[in-house]
C-alpha cells in the first residue's frame, strides 16, 4: 500500500499561536500599565484631596488656639515672633506651616477681628480662614472618576487641581475678591479652604448668684429676687429698699421677679430667707423645707467658674497711667470712650484711697447741652502677679460705665460705692457716629459699675467685703473672691464669685436683687466655633 505524503507545515501553526499569545500579552500589558498608572494617579489625588482638608483644619485649630489666648494669656496671642503678621482691621495672618511626610502638606491661615451685637452688647468675634495644600506627586494628569449622573457625583476635580497656576488666586484673590493674580505653583497641588467663626461665650451674669465654693444667704429678713431695670422697680417700692416681689401672676412684670437663680458648685448651701428663682447645687440636699424657693431645685448640676486673667496693659494696648483720686474724662478729646468697644483705659497701682469718675458731656448750644453722655472706661488696678491692687470708695457720675479690674481686695462700706446712674438711663445720651446724640438705651444702673477680681496666680483667694450702711448697684465677677455682705446691705446687680455669705446666722435684712437687663453683659470667658463651612469654589 502506498503511504500518504505530508507537507512540512507543522511549525506554522505553532508560530501563529505564539504570535497570538504575544499580541494578547502586549494588549494586556498595555491595559495593565494604563490601569496601574491611572490607579496610582487617582489614589494619590484622592489621598491629596483628603489630606488638604486635614491641613486646612490643622491651620484653623492653630488660629483658634491664638483666639483663645486673648482670654487666657493676651500678651502672648498673635505674636510676631510666632510668625503672625498684623494687618489693619485688625487681621492676623500666618503661614505657611509645613508638615506631613517630606513636608508635602502646608497651611496658611488668616484671622479677621469683626464686631457684632450679642445679647444687646457689641462684642468681638473672629473669622478664621484656613487653606490646606497637598503636593501631588506623579504625572500631571487627572485620574479621578469623571462620571456624572443622577446619583453619581463624579470625583472629577480638574478645576480643583493646580497643575501650573493657582486657579483660586486668579479667580477670587483672597476669597473676598482682593488681590487677584496669575500665580504659578511650584508643584502640582490640591488646595482646600475652610472658614470657621469663633464667637464669644459669656459666663458672667447669666444668673443672679453663681459661686464655686459656698453660699449662705439671704438674711432672715432679706430676700433674693430679680427685676428688669428696663421696666423699673415693683409698684410702689424702690428696688433698693428691699422690696417684696409681687404675688399677683397677672402683674405685667411678675415673671421678671422670679428669675434670681442661685448656683453653687458644691454641696455647701445654706439659706434663711426666700429665694425667688431656681436653685442648683453640686451634691447638696436642698429642699423647700423651712424656706420658700419659688423655682426648681436640682442638686446635681456641676459647673465651673473660669479664672480671670489680668487684661494686657502692655505697649500699644491703649492704657495710660492713672494717678490721684479723680478721673475727669470730660477733659479728653470729644468722643473719647463713647463706645463700649473703644473705652478709655487706665492702669493704677492702687485705688485704696478711692476714685471719682466723671464722663463726657453734650457740647454745643442745643437743649441737651452739658447733659451726660454714655462714657466707657476700663481700669486695671495692680499688675500681673500682684496682690496689692486694692480698691476703696468708688464714685461714678451719670453716664459713666466703669469696668474695674483689681488684683487685691475690695473692702468698703456700701455707701462708699456711689453709682450716680439711674435705672432707665433717664437724662443720659449716646453719642452717634455722625456726632449727633440720642437718648441712651443702657438702662441698667447696676451694669454701669462692674468689678472684676483677677484670679491670683498662687491660687489664693480675694476678699470682697461690703459693710453697712447703704445699698450697692453694681456687678462683681471674681472667681477667686470670697464675697460677704453684713448688716442691712442690699446688693442690686449680679454676683459671680468663690463664695457668698451674709452676716452670721443670717441676721439682718441683707438681700440681693438680680437685674435681668444685664444678661449678656460682662466679660467674655471663652470662645467656641459657631460655624464651619468649606469654600468649594
Amino acid at each position: 500500500m502506498k503511504s500518504k505524503s505530508y507537507s512540512n507545515q507543522d511549525g506554522s501553526a505553532l508560530i501563529c499561536a505564539l504570535c497570538a499569545i504575544l499580541i494578547i500579552s502586549l494588549i494586556g500589558a498595555n491595559v495593565l500599565l494604563n490601569c496601574t498608572t491611572r490607579y496610582n494617579v487617582s489614589s494619590k489625588q484622592i489621598k491629596g484631596w483628603k489630606e488638604a482638608l486635614y491641613a486646612a483644619e490643622g491651620g484653623a485649630d492653630i488660629a483658634f488656639s491664638e483666639v483663645r489666648k486673648l482670654l487666657s494669656s493676651p500678651s502672648t496671642a498673635f505674636l510676631h515672633s510666632g510668625g503672625w503678621t498684623t494687618i489693619a482691621g485688625p487681621s492676623y495672618s500666618n503661614g505657611p506651616y509645613s508638615f506631613g511626610q517630606n513636608n508635602s502638606l502646608s497651611t496658611n491661615v488668616t484671622v479677621d477681628q469683626l464686631t457684632a451685637t450679642l445679647s444687646g452688647q457689641p462684642q468681638f468675634y473672629y473669622r478664621i480662614r484656613s487653606q490646606g495644600t497637598a503636593t501631588l506627586l506623579g504625572l500631571p494628569r487627572v485620574g479621578m472618576d469623571d462620571r456624572i449622573g443622577s446619583v453619581i457625583r463624579g470625583d472629577s476635580l480638574l478645576r480643583k487641581i493646580d497643575f501650573k497656576y493657582d486657579h483660586f488666586k486668579a479667580a477670587y484673590g483672597d476669597g473676598d475678591g482682593n488681590g487677584k493674580a496669575i500665580q504659578a505653583v511650584p508643584n502640582p497641588q490640591i488646595t482646600r479652604r475652610i472658614e470657621t467663626i469663633a464667637v464669644p461665650q459669656f459666663d458672667s451674669f447669666t444668673g443672679g448668684l453663681r459661686v464655686g465654693n459656698a453660699f449662705a444667704g439671704p438674711g432672715h429678713a432679706g430676700v433674693v429676687d430679680s427685676y428688669n431695670s428696663k421696666n423699673g422697680g415693683y409698684p410702689g417700692t424702690s428696688i433698693a429698699a428691699n422690696p417684696v416681689p409681687p404675688t399677683d401672676p397677672n402683674y405685667n412684670y411678675y415673671i421678671y421677679s422670679r428669675q434670681a437663680n442661685v448656683s453653687v458648685d458644691t454641696a455647701n448651701f445654706t439659706d434663711w430667707g426666700p429665694i425667688y428663682g431656681n436653685v442648683t447645687t453640686n451634691g447638696g440636699n436642698v429642699t423647700n423645707s423651712g424656706v420658700n424657693i419659688s423655682g426648681t431645685i436640682d442638686n446635681n448640676v456641676p459647673f465651673t467658674v473660669p479664672p480671670l486673667v489680668i487684661p494686657n496693659t502692655g505697649v500699644a494696648t491703649g492704657f495710660a497711667t492713672g494717678s490721684g483720686t479723680t478721673l475727669d474724662l470730660s477733659t479728653l478729646p470729644v468722643g473719647t470712650g463713647t463706645t463700649p468697644l473703644a473705652p478709655a483705659k487706665y492702669v493704677y497701682s492702687s485705688l485704696s484711697s478711692g476714685l471719682t469718675i466723671t464722663g463726657q458731656k453734650v457740647g454745643g448750644s442745643g437743649p441737651n447741652q452739658n447733659a451726660p453722655i454714655e462714657t466707657y472706661v476700663t481700669i486695671v488696678v495692680g499688675s500681673a502677679g500682684s496682690t496689692t491692687g486694692d480698691v476703696g470708695n468708688i464714685t461714678i457720675g451719670a453716664g459713666v460705665n466703669a469696668k474695674i479690674y483689681f488684683t487685691g481686695s475690695l473692702n468698703v462700706k456700701a455707701n462708699g460705692l456711689v453709682n450716680s446712674n439711674v435705672d432707665g438711663a433717664s437724662g443720659v445720651y449716646m453719642l452717634n457716629a455722625d456726632g449727633s446724640v440720642s437718648s441712651s438705651t443702657d438702662y441698667s444702673r447696676a451694669g454701669h459699675l462692674q468689678f472684676y477680681g483677677i484670679s491670683p496666680t498662687d491660687g489664693s483667694t480675694q476678699s470682697i467685703a461690703i459693710a453697712p450702711p447703704g445699698s450697692v448697684h453694681a456687678t462683681v465677677y471674681a472667681p477667686s473672691g470670697d464675697i460677704s455682705l453684713t448688716g442691712n446691705v442690699n446688693w442690686v446687680g449680679a454676683i459671680v464669685g468663690r463664695s457668698f455669705t451674709v452676716n452670721g446666722n443670717g441676721g439682718g435684712n441683707t438681700g440681693f436683687h438680680y437685674d435681668k437687663e444685664i444678661v449678656g453683659d460682662g466679660v467674655v470667658t471663652d470662645y467656641q466655633i459657631a460655624s464651619y463651612i468649606e469654600d468649594v469654589r
